[in-house]
């Protein structure tokens, strides 16, 4: 992942607000482009090729309106007083989830950015929220900001040992270039429940030895000139989320990296992958890599 082009989708909301202020200071650090857009909810809109950044047919004179609309927004509530940064507008109209990862892929993006919302055990057992539509159908990594997100300068790397991994690891290596972040490693072993304690600590076994010794052979240079620290690959066993969690809890990264694989029904989340789990559970900020 190489930081040319930064796009932030939002709306007039708290957490739009945040994605917009976070993708100011990583287009900042990274010298990317940025672009701001947001889409304007039209039910079973139809796509529309043509010219303007919209794809449903729209009069254009509602597409400078809201382009219009957007501008001011920015510039009287969301972007602080002398912050510099270049900033693009687009507008797209049509169902959000859709049109933003549309907005997205047709505009290049390295990294598209989201607010996203903390929500309770309870709020989380049906969800539909367009935060959870885009990361099943982008195509682009996603960069989910919860509220008080501040500077990404430690990611939370997931891997599960397997080659799709390595590409998590290579993208979260491109970020962290890209604004001078550091990194650290985590992989879970499964452990059974009521296996002994002395059992579970004879780590690393086969598939985590393989592991750090395939990020060290193959990247290990690139990582260790990283902010100028070397990444720590960290080794637990157990339940796969909650391991998770615990080294996110111990390790208090910025965000947290892992693959999330396109698809799947809105809704129930419990029945859902582990990636689905993490990204709605984490309590940091989550980038979320396609496979």
């Amino acid at each position: 992942m190489n930081l040319r082009h930064i796009v932030v989708a939002t709306d007039e909301s708290d957490a739009g607000r945040q994605a917009v202020r976070a993708g100011l200071r990583l287009a900042a650090r990274s010298t990317a482009r940025l672009t701001v857009m947001r889409t304007v909810p039209v039910p079973a809109a139809p796509v529309l090729a043509g010219p303007s950044m919209s794809t449903a047919p729209v009069e254009l004179d509602d597409d400078a309106v809201e382009l219009e609309r957007l501008k001011r927004w920015l510039e009287a509530d969301v972007i602080p007083p002398g912050d510099s940064t270049p900033v693009d507008v687009g507008v797209t109209f049509g169902i959000p989830a859709i049109e933003i990862c549309r907005f997205a892929e047709r505009q290049g993006a390295d990294l598209l950015i989201l607010g996203r919302k903390l929500r309770s055990r309870m709020t989380r057992l049906l969800l539909g929220d367009t935060a959870d539509a885009v990361a099943r159908r982008s195509r682009t990594p996603c960069l989910f900001v919860p509220p008080g997100s501040g500077e990404f300068q430690q990611l939370l790397v997931a891997l599960d040992g397997s080659e799709r991994g390595m590409t998590v690891l290579t993208a979260a290596c491109g970020f962290a270039r890209g604004v001078g972040a550091r990194l650290r490693i985590v992989t879970v072993e499964y452990g059974p429940d009521g296996e002994p304690a002395d059992l579970g600590s004879a780590l690393p076994v086969g598939r985590s030895s393989q592991l750090r010794a395939r990020v060290g052979a193959v990247l290990g240079r690139e990582l260790e000139a990283i902010a100028g620290a070397p990444t720590a690959v960290e080794i637990r066993r157990g339940a796969i989320v909650p391991q998770i969690l615990a080294e996110v809890e111990t390790s208090h990264p910025d965000a947290l990296v892992f693959g999330y694989h396109r698809g799947g029904p809105p809704g129930m989340i419990e029945a859902g992958s582990t990636a689905r789990h993490l990204a709605h559970t984490a309590p940091c900020a989550v980038l979320t890599i396609p496979l």
